[in-house]
């Protein structure tokens, strides 16, 4: 059998990773998301819409025990032969599911730490790339930009421990009063942990506390 040469592989530290077209790539705002989170063996970790599981698999490679979920279906198995192609680097538990935000989480299921790159840019329907469709569903973030991310704060509380933490990204083209005025009123505690600059937008990784 033909090796497929036309599969594009990704190197993170001792990770092999194998991408997919319509999967979305490592990016900045991955790579800042991992350096600002706090993950340590034996923690329970929720990462949301995991795409290759490059996050996940950094965070089960320390020792945590992970589930990731993602709505698309080519993310689920991807992340799923990631993890088989890098299980001898696993020390925690991990389990890819396949759903919306949280619907794939059981009822009383809880966890440490909750992660979540969400689909952060403001986008308009003249916008919008079509196709398959997986590229929108992973980068529109609505008119607004923070659509997704409200309705994530919002179920938030039913899953996150009491002294858990929930790591979120978040665009400057969006606008940071209307997104610290919901996280306000859901009750959490919030600090921006760490922030860099990409271009014409600055990429902050917020992080959640329950009050």
């Amino acid at each position: 059998m033909k090796k497929d040469l036309s599969v594009k592989f990704f190197h993170y530290k001792e990770l092999n990773l194998e991408l997919h077209p319509e999967v979305y790539d490592p990016a900045e705002d991955s790579f800042l998301l991992i350096k600002a989170i706090n993950v340590v063996k034996g923690n329970s970790v929720l990462e949301i819409g995991t795409g290759c599981g490059l996050i996940a698999l950094e965070c089960a490679r320390v020792g945590a025990n992970v589930v990731c979920t993602d709505i698309n279906p080519y993310a689920v198995d991807l992340a799923k032969r990631n993890y088989s192609r890098n299980k001898s680097l696993i020390e925690g538990n991990f389990e890819v599911r396949k759903g919306d935000l949280f619907s794939p989480i059981k009822q009383k299921e809880v966890f440490d730490v909750i992660i979540f790159n969400p689909p952060y840019l403001p986008t308009k329907k003249n916008e919008l790339v079509g196709e398959s469709g997986w590229f929108d569903v992973a980068t529109n973030g609505g008119i607004d930009g923070i659509i997704i991310t409200n309705r994530f704060i919002d179920k938030l509380p039913f899953f996150l421990n009491e002294k858990g933490q929930a790591y979120f990204v978040f665009s400057s083209l969006s606008d940071c009063n209307i997104l610290e005025s919901f996280i306000k009123k859901k009750k959490f505690q919030y600090k921006v942990v760490l922030s860099s600059s990409f271009n014409d937008e600055t990429i902050s990784v917020y992080c959640l506390t329950k009050k």
